[in-house]
């Protein structure tokens, strides 16, 4: 959890948890610093919090990181708003400061409410096993201790803490659960329900690791990734078992940077239907602007793009033009030899017949009703082609087509066109190339 020579930053409230951890924490010697964000939610209170911790700070010597921020009602989620608006905070002082860690204060007791919360929401194993002891650089050396041995602690060493009395506030479902749902339960089936629930979160997240490592197997064997993209088999993932096939979606989510707080049993469902036969070019969008579709046999999922951007560029012979919504280069080079060159191994260079084209091509997007003739290849509507060689839909608005006057000359990654093929008596060959 900790290295000797770790710098840590203990984010506190003000509260009897925060306040133990960092005591705790520079008794044990390790280097701490104070993490404190004042929502602004309690007024008066709340820079009343944000003084008391100043101080203890200054009384343990230790440096101390403070913002203000508001969030009101109209927020939302208020627990989410500032639990999200911590996570910004903390993460923006460690990479500014150099602090390697980030210290949080969750007791068993918030531990066994998160699992009850989620369980109430339809939660599945990995939401129950929550508020694990270390994630990423976040850790929680409290998460095995209860409220009330944090509490005898302070207590014994005469320290005080502050009091959230929003924490009291019934219209909140974790003070409701923590004061009026357990104690009942408690009474009434289990006097040391906490310490059983605890148990029983230690033995479900050996098992959610288990699985989790399954799934992270048969994700790095299956799936192919790109910029923005992550696909897989389709027939392949609809064959293994339901609950590796969820998984295994919501890994790649993650790998495409989603947090999965909002993507609900329900859209991981409907995006597993896409497994289906006859799903073929249809789409699910999902919450942080990612789509899943199922192109041909492959789940895809993405970032969602612009796919109806258009580009118009000029590139001159001999010359380079930079495409910006691509993110590629296109250059034009005349070769010095008339002799007609084998046809280019590679899928993004290709020979043309200088004498056939002007002293510049353009480079477009595709267009509905171009018309194309490669070398090889019948001829036919482009879009044809991209059916044929399994284009995504999502990627055709994109893909470049190079043109001289209204004529295709190429399209990229596929041969030259026919009747800009050099032959014997070509007099100039151009060479045209992705970089």
């Amino acid at each position: 959890m900790l290295e000797a020579d770790d710098r840590v930053l203990v984010g506190v409230s003000g509260g009897a948890d925060s306040v133990s951890l960092v005591l705790v924490l520079k008794v044990l010697g390790y280097k701490t610093g104070i993490g404190h964000l004042n929502h602004g939610l309690r007024g008066l209170d709340s820079d009343g919090d944000e003084r008391f911790v100043s101080e203890l700070a200054s009384k343990l010597g230790v440096p101390f990181f403070s913002q203000r921020i508001s969030i009101r009602p109209g927020d939302g989620n208020l627990e989410a708003a500032g639990r999200t608006a911590r996570k910004e905070f903390f993460r923006s002082v460690c990479e500014r400061d150099g602090f390697s860690k980030i210290a949080v204060a969750h007791t068993r007791d918030d531990r066994v409410e998160t699992c009850l919360l989620n369980l109430f929401r339809g939660a599945g194993l990995e939401g129950l096993v929550s508020m694990a002891p270390v994630s990423g650089n976040t850790i929680r050396p409290l998460i095995e201790t209860s409220h009330e041995e944090v509490q005898r602690f302070l207590l014994s060493s005469k320290e005080s803490w502050r009091t959230d009395t929003s924490n009291l506030d019934p219209s909140f479902a974790r003070n409701r659960l923590r004061h009026e749902v357990i104690p009942m339960l408690e009474m009434s089936f289990n006097p040391r329900l906490r310490d059983t629930l605890s148990r029983t979160v230690d033995l479900l997240t050996n098992e959610d690791g288990w699985m989790q490592q399954l799934t992270s197997e048969w994700v790095a064997e299956h799936a192919i990734h790109s910029p923005g993209m992550v696909s897989v088999d389709a027939e392949s993932l609809r064959l293994v078992p339901i609950a590796l096939a969820r998984r295994a979606i919501r890994t790649m989510l993650r790998q495409l940077g989603s947090d999965l707080f909002d993507i609900t049993f329900d859209r991981i469902e409907a995006v597993r239907g896409l497994l289906e036969n006859g799903k073929g070019g249809k789409t699910i969008q999902i919450p942080g602007e990612l789509l899943a579709e199922r192109n041909f046999d492959r789940l895809v999922l993405r970032e969602v793009q612009d796919d109806a951007t258009e580009f118009d560029y000029m590139l001159r012979i001999p010359g380079s033009v930079h495409i910006s919504e691509l993110g590629k280069t296109f250059r034009a080079e005349i070769a010095n030899s008339s002799i007609v060159p084998e046809p280019s191994e590679s899928i993004d260079r290709v020979f043309v017949d200088g004498g056939r084209i002007g002293p510049c091509v353009k480079i477009r997007s595709w267009k509905p009703g171009d018309y194309y003739k490669p070398v090889g290849w019948p001829g036919g509507k482009l879009k044809k082609l991209f059916q044929r060689t399994r284009i995504p839909r999502s990627q055709r608005s994109r893909w470049p087509v190079i043109v001289s006057d209204s004529t295709i000359v190429w399209v990229a990654s596929f041969p030259v066109s026919r009747e800009f093929a050099p032959s014997g008596r070509s007099q100039k060959i151009v060479t045209l190339e992705v970089l």
